[in-house]
Formats: structure tokens, sequence, C-alpha cells
């Protein structure tokens, strides 16, 4: 069993233990990533991480909270503005993971359609982007490690390799960091606003009378204002507080501007050749005692209407699982994925791969699902994009990380855009014949109490001359 080191051990333990990984270098070490861990104390990653100096910071956190990381800086990062092919990204970055250490994850996300940003407050984040973190904590299971990931290149001299990564180290920190207030609080904009909000839905209720659309699903995007900057991931420890059941995730690529969420819902895992997913779609809020929660599970499990919207995110994927598995195994009955203040129907699936198909055909043809776009898929994008009016950028878009022999995706749903001092907050709600304005309104409310709530102490302070409109 490894020794956990103590923070003032660290230092000298993680010296040695990169320079021995640079003295062993051999022939067959060049191109690819190599890795040195070791056991250290347990602590408080989103804390070891706001402490760091570094503009580029990666968080991640599934959904069982088995596994969680933090990252640092960059020792490889692949980004585009072009509109992404799946194969061409996927080839890349497994080009760079054939030979590394299976411990080694790109970490990253992509926009949620394939056009190109049409939001200046997305530009940082391209159309896509992925990182291998240089320094990173983490704690898998109750053990929890140091790891410098260092990619070794054949035209590098690996004497001035490892003293800029022994530069960078001397940066890291391993102080407490104190958690700070939240700057002062301003206003609240929604986009659309309640009167655009009822022109939406009526204008989506009239593609389903002209036979356009069976569902969509239309997000509204929420703008809170403060006084000075915000700190992502000071918002992002803020948030984990309400939700224990939930993937959490953090790209921060420059000093005030990240994409951060909490999101329920998986687009899929795989193990080698097996893959994992589910179905998640209709929504109620959680009980205030048992006997109120049980009712309103009843209420979702037997409402024609958010069955019928789950049913059409059950049929796609089925659909799509079979066309890429061999086998295919459906959770036989619904059941309710409960959360810290909602519920949502659920159906997992689980099957194995045909040969030859990889992460980049399993994300062509799984995103969007109809949890997120619509049924049929091509008419309710383009009806999004016409309705909406605001650029989704990452939101609703694929998250997750890729190492060399598996990968975990979750749909970047109930996030936000931290960008220098507004909180932009995205959330959307699943149109169906039978949909009404004033019931997705108050379901969107609910989505983004999470953030609401991080942010509620700032908001409910009084703000001299100025009113708030939550």
């Amino acid at each position: 069993m490894p020794i956990r080191l103590a923070a003032a051990e660290i230092d000298s333990a993680f010296r040695e233990a990169l320079t021995d990984l640079f003295e062993n270098l051999g022939p067959g070490d060049h191109n690819r990533f190599l890795r040195v861990q070791v056991a250290i104390e347990g602590m408080d990653l989103l804390q070891w991480l706001k402490n760091q100096p570094s503009d580029i910071k990666t968080y991640w956190r599934d959904r069982e909270g088995r596994f969680e990381t933090a990252g640092v800086y960059a020792a490889d990062s692949v980004s585009g503005a072009l509109v992404p092919e799946y194969h061409a990204l996927m080839n890349r970055l497994k080009e760079y993971l054939a030979q590394a250490d299976p411990r080694v994850r790109y970490y990253g996300g992509m926009r949620f359609n394939r056009k190109h940003a049409s939001d200046y407050r997305w530009e940082v984040f391209s159309s896509y982007h992925f990182i291998v973190p240089l320094f990173e904590v983490i704690r898998d299971g109750d053990k929890t490690f140091l790891a410098c990931n260092v990619l070794v290149r054949d035209d590098q001299d690996k004497n001035s390799a490892l003293q800029k990564i022994r530069d960078v180290w001397k940066r890291i920190s391993f102080n407490a960091a104190e958690h700070e207030p939240l700057p002062r609080f301003i206003k609240r904009t929604d986009f659309p606003d309640k009167s655009r909000w009822h022109q939406n839905i009526h204008t989506a209720l009239r593609a389903f009378s002209e036979n356009k659309l069976e569902k969509i699903v239309l997000a509204r995007r929420t703008r809170m204002e403060f006084e000075q900057p915000l700190n992502p991931v000071e918002l992002l420890w803020r948030l984990k507080l309400n939700n224990h059941r939930a993937y959490y995730f953090g790209f921060q690529f420059n000093e005030r501007t990240a994409f951060i969420g909490g999101t329920p819902e998986q687009l899929y895992r795989r193990e080698g050749n097996n893959i994992f997913t589910e179905a998640v779609a209709g929504t109620r809020r959680r009980g205030h005692n048992r006997e109120e929660d049980l009712r309103l599970e009843n209420d979702l499990l037997n409402s024609e209407k958010d069955v019928r919207e789950h049913r059409f995110v059950v049929d796609s994927i089925g659909d799509t699982l079979s066309e890429l598995c061999a086998v295919v195994d459906v959770e036989k009955n619904l059941s309710v994925l409960k959360l810290s203040s909602l519920q949502h129907l659920r159906k997992t699936f689980r099957g194995v791969l045909k040969k030859g198909q990889s992460d980049a055909c399993i994300l062509a043809r799984l995103h969007p699902t109809p949890a997120v776009g619509g049924v049929p898929s091509a008419p309710a994008m383009d009806e999004i994009e016409k309705i909406e009016g605001f650029d989704r950028g990452w939101y609703a878009g694929p998250v997750g990380w890729i190492s060399r022999n598996d990968a975990e995706f979750a749909v970047g749903i109930r996030s936000a855009l931290v960008y220098e001092n507004a909180l932009y907050l995205y959330s959307g709600a699943g149109i169906v014949q039978g949909s009404h304005a004033e019931s997705e309104w108050e379901e969107i409310e609910n989505k983004i109490a999470g953030f609401m709530s991080a942010v509620e102490q700032v908001v409910a302070e009084p703000q001299p001359g100025k009113a708030s409109v939550i």
C-alpha cells in the first residue's frame, strides 16, 4: 500500500519521481505520454484548484462521486474553431493516447451544434477543446494522488524539458485557500423574457400542428450581473454543495472565463467495447417530506405528457445502439433518477459495441439526444436556432474525458458560462403537444435553482439604489 504524503513531504518526493522519469527515458518513450503519480493526503480538490496561479484549470467529478480530479496548466491542448469532425478530432486524441499510461485523460467538451460560434463570449472555448492537465490532484475512491502528465516529444532536449516542468512545479501551492465572498449582485436579465417565451412555445406548438416536429427542447439564458469579476472555481465549489448526485465539471481557459456545471445526464460511458447510457427526461421537483416526494414521483411516472416525452429519448437511443452494438440490454421498467431538488424519468441501456465502432461513431450518433434537441433531430436543430435567438455554445454539448481504453461523456446541461463580471445560466425544457408555456417556465426555474442557491446570499442582500429582479 502506497504511503500518503503530507504537503510538506510532497515537494521532495515529486521532484525525485520526475528526475527518475526523465533519467530512465528510452528510445520508445518519445511522442507519447508518461506519468508520475504519488499518493498524498486527502484534501478538498476545488479548494486546492482555486489556490493555483494557472489560468488553465480543469475539474471533473463523476455522478456517483467515486472519481474526482482537478488539473492545472496543460501537458497538451487540442482545440479548433472549425466545425468539429468527430473522426478527425478523436483520431488526434487517440494518436497521442495509443501508447500512453492508461490513467492519462484528455478532459474537455464541444459545442451543442456543429456551427461556428456566433457569440464572442464563447470564442475562447472554440468548437472543441480538450486538455491533458500538466499537474492534477485525483481522488479515486478513498485514495488521493498527485500526478504529472509529461508529453515527451522526439525533438525535445530532456534536460530542458525537465527544467520547464520544475519551473512550473514551483508555482504549485498546497497552502490552504479560504473561500471568498462573491462580489455584489446587480441585476438579473432573462432572455427570452416571459412574453417572448410564450411566443416561442406558441411557435413550437404550431410546428407540431403542421407535422414538422414531434418534440423540441427550447432553452433560456439568464444573465446574472455582478459588480466585479467572478471566480469560477469558487462558484463551482458553492454549486457542488447543493447536489451530491451529478457530474460536476469546470473548464477554464483564461482567468475569468469558464464553463461550469452540475449535470445529472450521462451521454455515455465506454469501458473497452462495453457501452452504458441512459434516457433521462421529464421533471418534477423533490418533495419537502417523504410523502410529498412519493406523490410527485407517482405523478411523474403516470404523466402521459412526461412519459411520451421520455419515450422519444428511449426510442432514439435504442435505435442508435442497435446500429452501434452487437448486443443491447435495456432496463425493463422506468425508474426515477432522484437529485437533491429534482427527479427525472430514467431508463438505462447497456451494449457491446460492434468491431470498428469508436468514440467518434458514438458521439456522431448519440448527440444530440431528443432530451436536448428534439424529434426529428435535424428539423428540431434548425428550429432551435430560429426560435431561441442566442448561441448555446457548449451548453447541452458533450463534456467529459477520453483515455487510451475508456471514455465518459455527460450532457452539459444545468450549466453556466462565467464571463468576467457576469454569470450566464442556461437551461431548457422539452416541448411536446400539450405543453404549457407557464409550466415550462417554472420547470426551468427549478432547473437553475442550484445556481441560484449558490449565489442567493449575495442576490438576497439589499443593493442600495438598485432593485433586485429575482
